[in-house]
């Protein structure tokens, strides 16, 4: 039993039920937690005592050049590298399929020579189309803001810091439209990662890429005004100097990932969940009830001072206000109980479930207890062999265990949808079936409808026989039989079908960028939405100071009401 296992186990009685847990609503509703990843990515950092600092800037007055940032970490040095240039407002998209942007950078490992500069100037801004190495770690992308950056700029350059009415919804300076790492186009592999080295766990390069990236858009910004006014240019002062964050959007590429990774996304979930079973278990301390409503004192004003710009399906800042409000209010009624936090959840489960998803957030921000571990229990082995051996008598029990849940899926929605790779890219799109035939680029997220396929299967042959059995008669099947054994674990799968004629790609695309520790969520259509990451957060200079603390989260607009 692996450690992850072994925390199940232990929690078991307070742990909230994967029907419930993984039911699309409730993923669409989700929150970053402090076990998100770029909170223990800059949780690591700080206790690691990495430092940080901008060490080559190369920009004219428009902000082109070249920027690059040092990274010392656990004996290792690492640079964020960045090209940037301007291009017309008719050039920026969100795109993933663009092939220009104003922003191109890479996290490296290693220091940077004359060699390793050329390099990366051929390659860098070229991305995929570039010729990379495993000293490169990680790529990434994106623009200014179009709405933001110049005002941004001028606003500095006239002396003063930004208004709270000007800034508008997004809370960011520059946005990203991918990251990549993991092996992809000749970088270093996360298997290639030794087990000591200070990026073994999990995105944590492509984090540590997003935040120098996110530091370049204040750089960039304070450069601009100054060439405009020199001395007479502010720098960002007070809460402005953190409050903007990294803009993302994000699309339909997510949603394979989370299907076709079960064991992934039930580590994901499972941590936050153990956190969860062990904060309602106990009786809160006087430090515990205050720190929870410090939180949502804090949620209050973060929504209060956000705007009331549509979110549909999921809810505007200013539609969670008196949601959040509510939860005060119960929490006065409740809070002096023995089980207070058990009785606040008992109340939101009768609420909107934003109500409820927001508690959870809250709550496990009392956790301590798996800081430590967390790195390690995301780490998990994806391959379970699947036991051809079995009789259909075991079979039909492990099913109805791990997958009885299919039965309550519209069948007649089904294979609505067919999900493909697509012809210039190979990323991710779906197209309708009765409109297109596209076999050979399936990418097999049809899990809900091969399930029910097995099940009907299972149902019709003699007990006796073994799966084994089964997969020589009818070897289409394999492919859902070894899901069978590879569904090992509560958390693996979303009650869902991404076939259905109704399904919502926004839901499970939510909770993933949730996990990653994204928040203000933007839907552009069903498909795509914008977010924006590390709003809040302290800065690369913050390392080692004071100022680098973990309660940024959720932070309020600066000057209060926009």
């Amino acid at each position: 039993m692996g450690e992850l296992d072994r925390l199940l186990a232990e929690n078991r009685d307070a742990l909230r039920p994967p029907d419930k847990v993984m039911a699309p609503e409730r993923l669409g509703a989700a929150r970053l937690t402090r076990y998100a990843f770029s909170r223990t990515m800059l949780r690591n950092a700080e206790a690691g005592g990495w430092r940080a600092r901008r060490v080559h800037t190369s920009l004219d007055r428009d902000g082109q050049g070249e920027v690059a940032y040092r990274v010392d970490a656990a004996g290792h040095v690492f640079h964020f590298v960045a090209f940037l240039q301007s291009l017309p407002e008719s050039a920026h998209t969100d795109r993933v399929i663009a092939d220009r942007w104003e922003i191109a950078a890479a996290l490296v490992e290693g220091d940077l020579d004359d060699a390793r500069w050329s390099q990366l100037r051929t390659n860098v801004p070229n991305q995929e189309d570039g010729r990379h190495d495993p000293g490169v770690l990680a790529l990434t992308r994106g623009n200014r803001s179009v709405r933001f950056f110049e005002h941004l700029v001028d606003t500095l350059a006239s002396g003063r810091q930004p208004d709270p009415a000007d800034v508008g919804d997004a809370g960011y300076i520059m946005r990203s439209t991918a990251f990549y790492a993991n092996g992809k186009y000749g970088m270093r592999s996360f298997e290639g990662y030794p087990d000591d080295h200070p990026l073994r766990a999990p995105y944590r390069a492509q984090f540590l890429a997003a935040w120098c990236y996110r530091e370049l858009s204040y750089d960039v910004v304070e450069h601009c005004a100054r060439v405009r006014s020199g001395d007479h240019a502010a720098c960002f002062e007070g809460e402005w100097r953190t409050f903007f964050g990294l803009g993302n959007a994000t699309g339909l590429g997510l949603v394979p990932y989370a299907f076709k990774h079960p064991r992934v996304i039930n580590a994901w979930i499972a941590v936050r969940e153990i956190a969860l079973a062990r904060v309602r278990s106990q009786q809160p301390s006087e430090t515990d009830r205050a720190e929870f409503e410090w939180w949502l004192d804090r949620a209050i004003t973060h929504f209060a001072t956000g705007t009331d710009v549509d979110a549909e399906p999921f809810l505007s800042p200013a539609e969670l206000v008196p949601i959040a409000e509510a939860i005060r209010e119960e929490w006065r009624q409740v809070g002096h109980e023995s089980r207070p936090f058990e009785a606040l959840l008992a109340w939101a489960h009768t609420q909107h479930v934003e109500a409820e998803e927001l508690i959870v957030a809250l709550l496990v921000e009392l956790d301590r207890s798996l800081d430590d571990q967390v790195d390690a229990l995301l780490r998990v082995e994806e391959h379970v062999p699947a036991e051809l051996s079995m009789t259909i008598t075991d079979a039909r029990q492990h099913f109805a265990d791990r997958f009885g849940w299919v039965a309550s899926l519209d069948e007649d929605d089904a294979r609505t949808w067919w999900w493909v790779y697509s012809d210039n890219t190979e990323e991710p799109r779906r197209a309708r079936r009765d409109s297109i035939s596209l076999d050979a680029q399936d990418m097999g997220i049809d899990i809900a409808a091969r399930m029910r396929d097995l099940g009907n299967v299972l149902d019709a042959v003699d007990a006796d026989l073994t799966l084994g059995a089964i997969v020589a008669d009818q070897p289409e099947l394999i492919d859902a039989v070894a899901r069978l054994f590879a569904s090992d674990q509560p958390y693996g799968e979303p009650r869902d079908d991404a076939t259905a004629g109704t399904y919502l790609p926004l839901q499970l695309q939510r909770f993933q960028l949730a996990q990653y520790g994204m928040d203000n969520f933007k839907p552009k259509s069903t498909d795509w939405l914008r977010v924006t990451l590390f709003q809040g957060a302290p800065r690369l200079a913050d390392l080692g100071t004071e100022a680098m603390h973990d309660r940024w989260a959720l932070p309020p607009m600066p000057g209060g009401q926009r």
